[in-house]
């Protein structure tokens, strides 16, 4: 896989050295490049780095998969591309000002609607796909964040589908008191949002079973047990 990936970034960056090509079409998005090669089954879509990733599990044998926006009057074939695992994929950048896409599939040749997303009549009464963008598709900052409502975000990063839960001196450093919920937005961005007392002083992050300091707070200290933990400010 690093040598075909080799193979067709060489030559473009050949070409952008000799002025055939701008550099800034160069500009590669390594996650993204990383979830669609590694994806094994298909999902309902996603939003990752601002834009909609969606898959499609297509009978052996299919040769294309294309998909048609409602906002494009079906004009334009948006092709998915088919990873090492059979599962085609498309990435598309999320349109501005836009709260809902609407879209259908065209399998070699055949329409038809997404299986993993939500259908709608688009305005000719037709059964079409639907996925609803959400008003604010920006990733919360990861840490410790104070709020102007006085409640405070807690932000981790990591893998998807992990258990992951908030400790500190404010929950008696239990790990089931304070779970952290996975973004259905951005797999592996977990969030909580607490009032906390005025006392609090330290927390960590429980991860699958691990408890650790925030990774984006170096402020950091000792708590009762002699154990590194993050500060909160």
């Amino acid at each position: 896989m690093i040598r075909s990936w080799a193979q067709s970034i060489i030559p473009a960056v050949i070409m952008a050295i000799f002025g055939i090509i701008p550099l800034s079409a160069l500009t590669f998005d390594t996650e993204l490049h990383h979830r669609i090669i590694n994806t094994t089954e298909s999902t309902k879509p996603y939003i990752l780095n601002k834009h909609i990733v969606l898959s499609y599990a297509a009978p052996q044998g299919t040769q294309v998969v294309s998909l048609a926006l409602e906002s494009e009057q079906y004009r334009i074939f948006h092709t998915y591309e088919k990873n090492r695992h059979g599962i085609f994929i498309l990435s598309l950048s999320i349109p501005e000002n836009t709260n809902e896409i609407r879209y259908r599939l065209v399998v070699d040749g055949l329409w038809t609607i997404d299986p993993n997303s939500e259908r709608v009549r688009d305005t000719r009464g037709v059964l079409v796909s639907s996925v609803m963008i959400p008003v604010d598709s920006s990733v919360p900052s990861p840490g410790i964040t104070r709020l102007p409502s006085g409640k405070t975000r807690f932000v981790y990063f990591g893998d998807e589908s992990s258990r992951v839960s908030l400790i500190g001196d404010f929950n008696r450093w239990d790990p089931y008191l304070t779970p952290m919920e996975e973004s259905p937005v951005y797999p592996g961005v977990y969030t909580v949002t607490l009032k906390l007392p005025e006392d609090a002083r330290f927390y960590r992050f429980v991860v699958n079973g691990r408890d650790i300091p925030d990774p984006e707070n170096h402020n950091t200290s000792h708590n009762g047990w002699g154990e590194t933990a993050s500060v909160i400010r």
